[in-house]
């Protein structure tokens, strides 16, 4: 006999197991022909451990058998036996046994995925039920393959079939139909199943074989066995069967199908068997009839064999009964006595057909507690193990209610009906901290009594008159006993527990040297150490102790971990005295240079007891292009790093010298510790290092770090006042101009350029007094931004300020439209230089909407400018129109721009950032008159930012005097890296910025076509004369 692969075969079963177990919830109760639906889940419980099923092993060759839940598992090429007689048999086979006979008079299935695989021989290799002598079986018995009857070697029914057709695992269904005295076979394959689980008729692998019951009519039940084997013997060779080879059936479902176990009515009679007269007090000890009347409710269903037990659900209680032993027990069903049987134990036995089957047994009442008086039970069908079960109060409790005091007062109903009594609430554990009162309230009965259980001569009586028990003196546990009764009628409550302990008295907490802490209470016992958390502001359990039955100990000790305010706690719920315990310092920092000081630190103590210190120190580094600092980013690994090299730490608390760290990255005023600070660029930041000790003292270090770059050209930003005292006002927010910067030819430092442009309708009286000189200019320039030196020395050279008219030095006639570039150079000690051009339009108010580009938005290079834009007049009233052509291209990016879609308010966000727009009317009021999105000629609702494509926008505006402005804005998406910027469509600046070639501004563009203006509405007359 061989057991390779053992293991690998029972994890197989156990896992085809979980499957089955799941493949039961997974089908829905099947409905036989005829009748209504199976009970639902929660009303009959079907077996699924089908040991219970079959209960004895006929025959077990090779030792293959095994039963898992509602798998069973009968051969395999593992397991076999060698015939002694026959050296060249292998057999693999198991039969096992119902423990009870199924019945005849009713229809019931077996529905499995059952697994028959092909071991390889001529025969024998087949799976199935014995009912009485006949063997329904699928796959090959003998030399017949199929699904047939075997009776006595012959074949009294057979559908021959191919191996294919019976080999394999099959959805198989083994049903009985009583009213036709019927057994069918039934095999699919498991997708060829229908809504209900069952095999598909109809379906391609779907095969039937029906076989009319050889048994008598009169036979009510019989045996059952459910088989499966293999075997060589007539293979003629000494073959092995092969390992990876079995014959196993997981059970979905098996039922009588037309059985409805239903509990018509439980009642409780007298010993006698009569009803008890309305209104009669059921005494304690009081012999009692139980009468349960049962029966099949399926609509013309079968007879099921079953058993009237004790329920074993915990769902379903029986309390306060006893019951006679089997010998003194007095069972009848249908009125006549059944000897030998009891609702204990196995049950009573009976028939479960459609017609009411009326079952009586007999109890005692033994319910000295007055609590509710149940009886749960259950129809256990003898074949199947299916389980209904049933709950039912025979006398119901009569409870004792004490007063819910978290209730509303409009809720809690009328004393002495809706509530007994009040008890005062405990205060934690069970123990009261102040005195405890019991207040009886009369009504549904007349006396309440409170027994001291342990001494049962201890007995308050409470009545009208004398309502109220109360407990003044501290209580270690008093155990009581509450019960209520009516003497008139007889009626008493159910009993409850109840424990008075009373503890008054706060505990003591003494604190020692070193932060030894003793914490004493001499009844409740101490139950918690407290911290105040300054924090949440609240007190915290800093340790817990251990309770027993709500008590603690008498005394514990600590040894404080921490500074701060500590107290005890009680088990009562009592609080100490509370006490600061502090002393340490917070942690110390040297500088890991020993030549190196560091600045004296801010020190301070919380109110908690806690000390706090603060250093704040500064560095400098020159950035490296070739080999950036820190590999091109400070992180917060970085800034451990940096700590350890340039300071050593260390606690001040001698019981735990450990120490937590806290790194934290700061550029700008906004925390950056999760991407860091890119360390190729020049500027400051800080890192900052907290240090905390075990008592929650800490020490924090800020290190300013200033990053220098030797090649920076000095920097440029907005000035203090966005509204400053000479020149036109600017929005702070909006970024400023990207800089280009180049390298200087000659020196061989970098220089930063900076174009700006400012547009501004002839005012009147004329701005700057009538000139815009180089001293305005300077004026201008020192309101509108700061500059700053990249080499942390604040050395900055300034130039002097030109201002450039029409290419020529000179000052702006500000009397008259016109332009001029302001520009100014500073120098920084490097030698490295930043020019700022700012470009000064003034426009004439006889022209249409102006439109800029603006030089912050990141979609515009630097210095470029917009193409002079086409402009026409309607010769009737002289309104103007202004056409401007603009192209942007960006790549198409993942992930997509904007979630993937630009829609109409988010388009008009990107050209309000991307241009700037201006009226020529002395109010500045502008108002959109068009806005279109266009693809391909047709309107779109949004740009599909995901994929390459090709749009218009066009945006018009009109000014109060009616001249409109139209900017047509060609967007287009493409593969590959455009950086989102312009490209054709303006032209870019290269720098340095002298004025002299076109300034790009569509509104001197505009001012300077006005003759054309003029030109093109006298040919338009011209042509209407002609």
């Amino acid at each position: 006999m061989r057991h390779r692969a053992q293991i690998s075969f029972w994890q197989r079963s156990a896992a085809l197991a979980l499957a089955a177990i799941l493949a039961l919830t997974a089908f829905p109760a099947l409905a036989a022909e005829g009748g209504e639906e199976q009970p639902a889940e929660d009303e009959v419980v079907q077996c699924t451990d089908f040991s219970e099923i079959f209960t004895t092993t006929i025959q077990n060759m090779g030792d293959p058998l095994l039963i898992n839940g509602n798998t069973i598992h009968l051969a395999d090429g593992v397991h076999e036996y060698q015939s002694p007689s026959q050296s060249t048999s292998w057999t693999s086979e198991s039969q096992i046994q119902s423990e009870f006979p199924v019945s005849l008079k009713a229809n019931w299935e077996f529905l499995a995925d059952f697994t028959i695989d092909n071991f390889g021989y001529g025969c024998c290799n087949s799976g199935g039920f014995f009912v009485g002598d006949y063997l329904f079986f699928v796959g090959a018995s003998g030399t017949r393959v199929g699904i047939g009857v075997r009776y006595n070697n012959a074949f009294p029914a057979l559908t021959p079939l191919t191996t294919t057709q019976v080999y394999g695992t099959k959805r198989y269904r083994f049903s009985y139909s009583a009213a036709a005295r019927r057994f069918t076979i039934e095999i699919a394959d498991p997708a060829d199943v229908d809504e209900n689980g069952l095999p598909k008729v109809g379906s391609g692998s779907y095969h039937i074989m029906n076989y009319a019951s050889p048994f008598a009519a009169s036979l009510e039940d019989t045996s059952v066995i459910f088989y499966g084997g293999v075997d060589n013997k007539n293979s003629g060779a000494d073959k092995r069967l092969p390992d990876d080879k079995q014959i196993e059936a997981t059970f979905i479902r098996a039922a009588y199908t037309d059985y409805k176990p239903v509990f018509v009515s439980t009642t409780l009679l007298d010993k006698n068997g009569a009803p008890f007269l309305e209104g009669t007090v059921i005494q304690d000890g009081t012999e009692v009839t139980i009468q349960a009347k049962v029966k099949n409710g399926y609509e013309n269903g079968g007879t099921v064999q079953c058993h009237l037990q004790l329920s074993d659900s915990k769902d379903y209680p029986t309390a306060g009964l006893s019951f006679p032993d089997t010998a003194d027990q007095t069972v009848t069903i249908n009125g006549v006595e059944t000897a030998d049987v009891n609702i204990t134990g196995e049950g009573i036995p009976f028939d479960c057909s459609p017609t009411e089957t009326v079952i009586t047994y007999k109890a005692v009442v033994d319910n000295p507690d007055g609590m509710a008086v149940t009886v749960g039970q259950m129809m256990l069908d003898d074949f199947f193990q299916s389980k209904r079960h049933s709950g039912d109060t025979l006398i119901p409790p009569i409870e004792l209610v004490p007063l819910d005091p978290e209730k509303p007062v409009e809720e809690q109903g009328e004393a002495g009906k809706d509530y007994h009594y009040t008890r005062t609430p405990a205060n934690e554990n069970g123990w009261n901290n102040a005195d405890v009162s019991i207040v009886f309230f009369p009504g549904d009965f007349s006396e309440f009594h409170i027994v001291d259980n342990k001494n049962v001569s201890d007995v308050h009586y409470l009545v009208p008159g004398n309502t109220t028990q109360s407990f003044t003196d501290e209580l270690g546990g008093k155990e009581l006993g509450l019960q209520a009764h009516n003497p008139t009628t007889g009626e008493m409550s159910t009993l409850k527990d109840d424990t008075v302990k009373i503890d008054k008295t706060a505990p003591v907490l003494a604190a020692g040297a070193g932060g030894a802490l003793t914490l004493t209470d001499g009844l409740a016992g101490v139950w918690k150490l407290e911290r105040y958390d300054a924090a949440s502001k609240s007190w915290v359990t800093a340790q817990e102790y251990p309770l027993t039955d709500g008590n603690g100990a008498a005394s514990q000790t600590h040894a404080v971990a921490q500074n701060g305010r500590y107290r005890v706690v009680d088990a009562a719920g009592n609080a100490s005295a509370a006490q600061a315990v502090t002393g340490n310092d917070p942690p110390a920092v040297t500088p890991a240079d020993p030549g190196a000081t560091l600045p004296v630190p801010e020190q301070s103590t919380d109110e908690n007891g806690l000390t706090h210190a603060l250093i704040a120190d500064s560095m400098q580094e020159s950035i490296d292009r070739e080999a950036p600092l820190y590999g091109g980013r400070f992180t917060v690994e970085d800034a451990k790093d940096l700590f350890d090299s340039r300071y050593g730490f260390s606690s001040n608390v001698d019981r735990d010298d450990g120490l937590s760290y806290r790194y934290t990255i700061a550029q700008g005023g906004k925390d950056v510790t999760g991407q860091g600070v890119d360390t190729t660029q020049p500027g400051a930041f800080t890192v900052t290092c907290v240090a905390t000790d075990a008592d929650g003292n800490t020490t924090t270090v800020v290190l300013t770090d200033t990053l220098i770059d030797r090649e920076a050209p000095p920097t440029v930003e907005w000035g203090e006042d966005p509204d400053p005292p000479v020149g036109p006002s600017f929005d702070p927010l909006k970024p400023l101009p990207k800089p280009v910067v180049k390298e200087d030819a000659e020196t061989g430092k970098k220089h930063a350029y900076i174009y700006d442009t400012v547009t501004e309708v002839v005012k009147t009286p004329a701005a700057y007094g009538g000139k815009l000189t180089a001293q305005v200019a300077a004026e201008i320039l020192k309101g509108r931004y700061q500059f700053g030196s990249a080499q942390g020395d604040r050395v900055l050279t300034y130039g002097p300020v030109a201002v450039t008219v029409e290419g020529k030095a000179g000052s702006l006639d500000t009397a008259k439209p016109g332009s001029c570039v302001i520009s100014q150079t500073v120098t920084d000690s490097q030698g490295n230089q930043t020019t700022v051009y700012l470009t000064y339009n003034l426009l004439g108010r006889d022209l249409p909407p102006a439109i800029d580009y603006n030089p912050g938005d990141e979609t515009v290079e630097p210095g470029s400018a917009l193409d002079e834009p086409e402009i026409i007049e309607d010769w009737q009233n002289g309104t103007k129109y202004a056409t401007v052509k603009d192209r942007l291209v960006q790549a198409v990016s993942n992930p997509p721009l904007s979630g993937g879609s630009l829609d109409g308010d988010e388009l008009r966000a990107l050209l309000q950032s991307r241009y700037q727009f201006t009226s020529a009317q002395p109010d500045g009021a502008l108002k959109e008159i068009r806005f279109a999105v266009t693809q391909n000629g047709k309107a779109v609702e949004a740009i599909d930012t995901t994929r390459p494509g090709d749009y218009l926008i066009t945006y018009t505006l009109e000014d109060s005097a009616g001249n409109r402005t139209s900017l047509f804005l060609q967007y287009s998406l493409r593969e590959g890296e455009w950086g989102g910027q312009l490209a054709g469509g303006g032209a870019e600046a290269e720098g340095p910025y002298t004025g002299e070639r076109s300034n790009g501004l569509p509104l001197l563009s505009l001012a300077a076509a006005g003759g054309l203006l003029a030109l093109l509405a006298l040919k338009k007359r011209a042509d209407r004369q002609g």
